[in-house]
């Protein structure tokens, strides 16, 4: 083969590579997938993290992509180089041609290869128009609008108006209460100071929540202030869930650490984060550790988060457990029957104390076209709902940004009408078709792939609604099947969802939306 030709090749080649596996894998390092996500990617990122000290990000995907470049420039330098030395007669002139024409076809490739996958990586060409100038960098600058372009003077100065007792932990606490999710820096430590100013004294966070970014703002804030307020917590680490397998001391140095980060000695609550089995909610070493933890006066409390297809089953394993003092249920308008009954029970039974959170059952309301007249009125709305159930002791929101400490606040102490039944249901006929209520599992046993759907479906509206992009993707990654399957799939699934979602279109088009595979 000619010189040229071998160059020809190599350059082809590097466009192909850098498009096709150094592009995506850039752009799937760069919504933080985690390294075990990528071919290699594990092995990868521990090299780079003994040569470079620990790294805060996961780099094993960059590390395989750029490394996947520069194999197809060595490749082209050490064959042109060979093929161009063959095509000379004197050595020198031979050694000098062949070392420039591989030099050049190298860095050709790699400059080809680079530039395809920036432009992948951006533009999103290839991949459905998923890029960082049109999904990561819109999700810096959301696309879904979190609250209304000018606050509203009625809002302006609102505070908590109504305090409730917390079940049998005996505690009183504002009806709405901190959500730390999106908490974190300067900026986050405003928002929960403005809050607890205005009345708020309840914090829900956990060591995930903003990687632990909101544990360390909230800590900031509360020096000083600890002993006026409840807060809680999460038995999980920066990178997830503890798993139920894990040591009894796994559990409390996990809570150590976020004794650290809270700059405090204790916390009032300790949940088991987004609960999704019976096995992790009673784990013996989970429970263990809080026994141990609750004598050392560092755990009042122990709770338990869910909003899976099995919080049926995982509630009510936990009220005959009579193991735990609070629950905390996704609840919203329009929830499927059993759970105010669940609801009910756990007050009744176990006088526990229930907290209610997803009450915006999706958050679509500022995104959905001409739903702006009653958006203004939808969080509050909601809220009332959600507090009108004289068993629920209070609910928890994500506070984005200043504005919500005076839109949220505005619902607190006030009665749910008419007027606020006829927005929740407006909205409900909006969103018809498009929302998965994570709690119902009609749908669960017909897939023969046996697909978790509800997950796979609230990964979608992380990325979708919440422009939580990052968390939506690299929890879809971690899953051990993905809906990729779904495309060619013959349905069974058709007509198992009561409200009527297409299941197979919504799960295709996650798969789109959340991978690159």
């Amino acid at each position: 083969m000619s010189t040229r030709n071998v160059v020809l090749v190599f350059l082809a080649l590097g466009l192909l590579v850098g498009f096709f596996i150094t592009g995506p894998y850039l752009w799937r390092t760069v919504e933080g997938v985690d390294p075990s996500g990528f071919v290699l990617g594990s092995q990868a990122h521990a090299v780079a993290d003994a040569l470079f000290g620990p790294l805060p990000n996961g780099v094993g995907g960059l590390v395989v992509g750029l490394l996947a470049l520069l194999l197809v420039a060595g490749g082209a330098f050490f064959l042109v180089r060979g093929a161009a030395r063959r095509s000379v007669d004197s050595s020198r002139r031979s050694f000098l041609t062949g070392a420039a024409s591989g030099a050049g076809a190298g860095v050709g490739a790699l400059l080809l290869g680079g530039g395809a996958a920036a432009l992948r990586t951006m533009t999103g060409l290839g991949q459905g128009g998923r890029g960082w100038a049109n999904t990561t960098g819109a999700a810096l600058r959301p696309e879904v609008p979190m609250t209304h372009p000018v606050l509203k003077a009625q809002w302006q100065g609102s505070r908590v108006q109504s305090y409730r007792r917390l079940g049998r932990t005996g505690a009183t606490v504002s009806d709405i209460c901190l959500g730390g999710g999106p908490i974190s820096g300067e900026k986050g430590e405003r928002i929960v100071r403005a809050a607890l100013d205005r009345g708020v004294t309840y914090i829900d966070t956990a060591p995930d929540y903003s990687a632990n970014g909101s544990e360390h703002a909230i800590g900031k804030v509360i020096a000083g202030r600890r002993d006026e307020l409840f807060i809680a917590t999460k038995f999980c680490t920066p990178i997830g869930h503890l798993p139920t397998e894990a040591p009894v001391s796994a559990y409390m140095e996990a809570i150590e650490a976020s004794l650290g980060r809270l700059g405090t000695d204790r916390v009032d609550l300790i949940h088991i984060h987004s609960c999704d089995s019976v096995e992790r909610l009673m784990s013996e070493s989970c429970h263990e550790a809080f026994d141990r933890l609750k004598e050392q006066g560092k755990a009042r409390f122990l709770g338990f988060s869910t909003h899976t297809p099995r919080l049926e089953e995982v509630a009510n394993a936990a009220i005959d457990s009579g193991r735990f003092d609070v629950m905390m249920p996704a609840y919203h308008f329009g929830t499927w029957t059993d759970l105010s009954d669940i609801i009910a029970r756990a007050k009744r039974e176990q006088d526990m104390g229930v907290v209610a959170m997803k009450t915006l059952k999706g958050a679509k309301h500022r995104g959905l076209e001409d739903f702006e007249p009653y958006a203004d009125a939808y969080s509050q709305a909601a809220f009332k709902w959600v507090l009108s159930n004289p068993d629920v002791a209070c609910l928890v929101i994500s506070f984005r940004e200043m504005q919500h400490v005076d839109e949220y606040l505005f619902a607190s102490g006030k009665p749910f009408e008419r007027v606020d039944e006829a927005v929740l249901r407006e909205y409900d006929r909006r969103i018809a078709g498009t929302y998965c209520a994570p709690h119902c599992d009609a749908c669960a046993g017909s897939c023969p792939e046996d697909l978790p759907i509800a997950d796979v479906l609230r990964y979608r509206m992380y990325a979708e609604d919440y422009g939580f992009e990052k968390e939506g993707v690299s929890r879809y990654a971690a899953l051990a099947k993905s809906a990729a399957v779904c495309a060619s799939c013959s349905a069974p699934c058709t007509g198992s969802c009561p409200l009527g979602l297409d299941i197979r279109d919504r799960m295709s088009g996650a798969h789109g939306v959340l991978s690159l595979s």
